[in-house]
Order: structure tokens, then sequence, then C-alpha cells
């Protein structure tokens, strides 16, 4: 291997901080001079562990380094030379002084990831961070398992080529994250705006109007400076050559012209704690947002009701307290037994309204994973709207598929419940249908085709920044009742204005023209009526086709069973409907302010081959 073997490891000492001080004092450094502090995460050592029987598809891998991003910036810090020893640990020490904030093993080509386990240290010290990696695995064998402790369970991903996983470092590979003072938050005169906290040789730059600050973007901070009227304002903290600091993100809001805000309790799993960002998202319209979580990972509603009076009970305590008033709470339905999970939600609604009787309750619909594995995915989920349903052969009518099953969990809920505002839906699964969509058709700015799960992603489920972005979206456009164009800055993304405002309009789009959220209106102009794309034909294999209006905008209704579908029964449109020969589609389009369309209908019929003829008689 390119490195030392482990009982010949080198010691790398740390200059002391003190000697840096002393000559940052005697000497102002440039910025490319700046050394790593003493205790600085410099990756100078790798433990790993290979998959079994596939010591030889390591050799070829590198250990690399960033200070751009998870995706790009990498230069080579190490390459495995040799071939590991079979199902054991290996210590592959190498030189480096370079601090890192993103630290991550490639693979070699061709080798499908193959890996059991992997560490990064600095020296003796192991380091830790926020893990990512490809996206795209075997039966489950993703990047994951690279760091669950256990030798046994060994890494295989579909592309043989690409595959890498690593650790973000975050802070403790970068300048001091700047600290505001005051704090951001409610005041009723204009104030100055101080940033302490300063690491010594680091540049700190802020913006005042939601954009993020570069090391090239920004005011470059020198004194306090003055705040007149409700302002987000964005700092962070940049050395050259490393990585810069995690932003600061504050809200000052100023005035008696302060909006009111909500308070809000969301009560699910992961997919619900991606919204952390939300209340801060919602401060920079100029409201004081209350926000609070119950969580479980991967729990469901019937779970986190067990556990809320027991191992939970003080976190749900101090939600609670915390809490003086509850304007809207979201459930995470995922209990394909549709009447315990109706049981489940309703517990809690039913409790909320102890401390709020005039609470709005919401279902929360979900996507889904990566490989579609869910019975709704399948077609096992029998829907009260329709006689029959289908296996989801696509992304986009998996979303559909997933929202009727949320619609009879409402429906079990609704046919007891006695309290004065009706559960609604909040489908924030078709926002994430229709941009697969966009996506794949190369409508969406800036991204390709084959990009949709890099782009919103962190794994197989639990959205990226970007994809908790558009999240955050429909939860404001739905508890809000307007639109977020214009208002919601995309901090914390990496996203251009382009593709923000691409998914707020989408956001918008999809909570006005779902009729459950409670902002659609039917008008007196009737949309019009639905058109297929292939037109209906003979057809020899399943055929995916399109659905399209001759209003702009329309939204979509289907069935594929016979049934009469309306805008609140059948699948929802999402781009795409696959037809298997003999199938017979109605549709109806709506939009809201308009009247709905009449049904359109088209039958692709089976095509048969023609039979052979006769064959001749021989004279």
């Amino acid at each position: 291997m390119h490195g030392e073997p482990r009982n010949k490891c080198r010691v790398f000492p740390f200059r002391s901080s003190l000697a840096a001080a002393f000559l940052i004092a005697i000497a102002p450094l440039h910025a490319a001079e700046v050394i790593p502090p003493m205790g600085a995460p410099v990756c100078n050592h790798v433990r790993f562990f290979p998959a079994p029987s596939r010591e030889q598809n390591m050799v070829g891998g590198k250990i690399c380094g960033s200070n751009v991003s998870a995706t790009e910036g990498f230069h080579v810090i190490a390459e495995i030379k040799d071939k590991p020893r079979e199902q054991e640990w290996t210590n592959f020490v190498f030189s480096n002084s370079k601090l890192y904030r993103w630290l991550r093993y490639e693979a070699p080509p061709g080798s499908h990831g193959s890996l059991g386990e992997l560490e990064f240290y600095s020296g003796d010290r192991k380091l830790d961070g926020y893990r990512f990696g490809t996206i795209g695995d075997v039966e489950g064998r993703g990047w994951r398992y690279a760091f669950d402790g256990n030798p046994k369970t060994w890494v295989e991903m579909e592309e043989a080529d690409g595959q890498y996983a690593g650790i973000d470092l975050f802070e403790q590979a970068t300048a001091r994250v700047p600290k505001f003072l005051p704090p951001p938050g409610g005041v009723q005169q204009p104030l100055m705006v101080d940033i302490n906290e300063l690491t010594p040789y680091a540049t700190v730059r802020y913006t005042l109007d939601g954009t993020m600050p570069t090391a090239t973007i920004g005011e470059v901070f020198k004194k306090p400076f003055k705040i007149e009227k409700t302002t987000t304002v964005t700092a962070a903290a940049f050395v050259e050559g490393w990585a810069p600091s995690p932003p600061l993100i504050g809200t000052y809001l100023i005035g008696d012209g302060v909006k009111p805000g909500l308070s809000t309790l969301h009560i699910g799993n992961t997919l619900t704690d991606i919204t952390a960002l939300f209340p801060l998202y919602v401060r920079t319209t100029g409201r004081e947002h209350i926000y609070r979580t119950y969580t479980i990972p991967g729990a469901w509603t019937n779970q986190l009701w067990a556990e809320h009076t027991a191992s939970r009970k003080r976190e749900w305590g101090v939600d609670w307290e915390i809490l003086q008033r509850i304007d809207h709470v979201t459930l995470q339905p995922r209990n394909f037994n549709i009447a315990e999970e109706a049981q489940g939600d309703q517990q809690f609604i039913d409790l909320v309204r102890t401390k709020t009787p005039e609470v709005q309750p919401w279902l929360y619909a979900e996507w889904v994973e990566r490989e579609r594995p869910r019975p709704s995915d399948k077609g096992l989920v029998p829907s009260s709207q329709m006689t029959k349903v289908f296996p989801a052969l696509t992304w986009e009518e998996s979303m559909g598929a997933m929202l009727l099953y949320v619609e009879d969990v409402q429906k079990a809920i609704v046919e007891t419940d006695k309290g004065t505002k009706r559960v609604r839906v909040l489908p924030t699964n078709l926002a994430m249908g229709w941009i697969r969509n966009q996506i794949e058709r190369g409508e969406f700015p800036g991204v390709k085709p084959t990009d949709f799960y890099p782009f919103l992603f962190r794994d197989t489920v639990h959205p990226g920044p970007n994809g908790a972005y558009l999240v955050d979206l429909t939860w404001y456009a739905a508890f809000y009742r307007e639109s977020p164009e214009g208002k919601i800055p995309y901090l914390g993304t990496t996203l251009t204005p382009e593709q923000a405002l691409a998914m707020q309009r989408l956001a918008w789009d999809v909570i006005q023209n779902y009729p459950d959220c409670g902002i659609y209106e039917e008008g007196n102009t009737a949309v019009g009526q639905p058109e297929f794309v292939p037109a209906a034909r003979a057809i020899k294999e399943v055929t995916k086709i399109a659905l399209t209006s001759s209003t702009p905008g329309a939204w979509f209704r289907y069935t594929l069973d016979g049934t009469t579908p309306t805008r609140t029964n059948g699948y929802v449109y999402c781009g795409v409907i696959s037809v298997r020969p003999g199938m017979t589609v109605k549709a109806i389009a709506y939009k809201n302010g308009m009247a709905d369309s009449e049904v359109a209908d088209a039958t692709y019929t089976p095509d048969r081959p023609t039979p052979p003829g006769p064959t001749p008689r021989r004279p």
C-alpha cells in the first residue's frame, strides 16, 4: 500500500496553538500560510475491513479530501496499492498535513464499492461526522454498512464505477462559526449587530438579502452594522485553503409590523425531522414561528403513542410545555393496517385538542424509498376509491398510490372523529412526484435527467438540504395559505435562484390544487377535457402515456379499473401513467378557480399478432 504499516506509524506532531498565535502576532499570516491548529482533525490514518472474498476489489481505492463539498473538489491523499489481508482490519497510515472538511473513500472502478467497514483517523483519534455516500445499493447493502461497526456486513452497490463514502466534519475542520450579538429575535427599534467569536486569521463575510456568503461574495465584516427593518443576516468565516465555516443564519424581527406566526407540532420519524429548518424559513418572512417535533427514527404512529408516556415521556413533556397552543399538528402515516394507523393518529389528535380544541390536524403524505418496496407500490393496499388498484411501475405512480393510502387513513379517522376541524392531507409527496418528472424530462433548470437522487437526496429515502427545502415549501404553503414565491430564501442549500423559484412555484401549485388543503375554490369556466398522449390504440406491452389539457396548469385524477374519477377520487396524476394492454384509462381535469372538466376515457386494446395463414398444399 502507498503508506506505512501501522507498526511503523510515524507521528505527525501538530504545532502548538501558542506558537501559531505568536507567529500571527509578530508577522501576520497571509491566509494561505495558516496552519491547522493543535488538535485539528487532519486525516492521516484510515482503518478498514474488506468485504468477504473481495479483498482484491480494494486495490486502487483512494482516500480523498475536499474543502468544496461532498461531491466536488476532492484531492487524493493516499492510494491503496496492495491487496488487504483476508477478513482482517487494516491500518493504513499515510502522510498528510492539510485540513479537509470532507473525507471519503473512493472505490476503484469495477468494484461495486465492495467494503466491510471504514474508519477515518487523525493520528490515533477516530473522526466522525455526517456520513454520506453514493446511492443505489444491491438488496439494501448500501454505504451505511461501511459505518455500522459490524465487519460481517458489507457494501455492494448497483453501479460498478464511481462509488464513494465518507464523512463531513463540519465545524471540526473549519474556522469557528461566528456568533451574532445581540442574538436574532424580535425588537421594537433598529439596532446595531456585532459579529463575535471570530477565528483570528479568518475573514468573515455577511449578507442581508438571504443569499449565502462566499469567499468573494458578501460584505467583509469590520465593525457592527445597523439593521433598521426585519432582516435575515447570513454570515460565514473563510480561511484560504480551508473549507468555509457552516453558515450562521439569523432573522431580526423589528418593529410593530411583525406578522403573527403559528405554533406547530410534528409527530413522526426521520422524514419529519428533515424539516428542522422550517421555523428558520418562516422567520425570514417576518413571523415568529414556534415549532416542535416528537419523533423516533423509523417509528410508526402506534409506537410513538406507546412511547410518549414511557421512555420518551420527558421529551414529550418538554414539547408539551413549550407549546402554549398548537395551531397545526402533523402525523406521518406508514402503517398499512389502516385501522391501526387511524387509531394511533386519532389518539394524538384527541390529546392535542385538550390543549387547543381548534387545532388543525394534518396527515403528512410522505414519498417512498428508491426501491419502492411498500405494499402501496406493489398494489397490495385496496382503495375505497376504486374497485381495483395496480402495482406502481414508476416513481410518479408510487406517489399517487401512497396518497390513496393516506386518503383512506383520513377517511377512517373522519368517520368517527368529533373534532371541530376535520383532519386534512398534506400532499408533499405530490411535489416529489412532479419534480422527479420534471427532472427526467429535462424541464427542471440546471439538473441532468439522471440526477434526481444526487440533487435532492442524501440516501435512498432521506432528502438532503435541497429536497428538504421543497418539503418545507409545501408546509409553508399549506399552513400559511400563501405562495412561498419570493418569500422563502434558499438558505443552507446548493440551489440556484432559478431552481429555488421553480421549487417555490411547484409547492404552491401542489397545495392550491389539492382540494383537501382548503385553498381550492370551484369556478364557472370548465377546464379543458383530458387528452391522452399517445391516443387510444392497440398496444403489445406496458406503454407509458401522458395527460394534457387545453387549460394550462390543469391537474388530473385517473382510474384504470373502469371507476369514474373525480377531483377527489382516483390516482393523482404526476406526469406518467403505465398502461397495460386491454386497459381503459378514465381521467378528469381540474384546476383551482375553475369548474371540473368532463370525464374522458381511452382504451388501449391488446395488439395481438395476426395468426399465420394455412400452409400451402404441395402439388
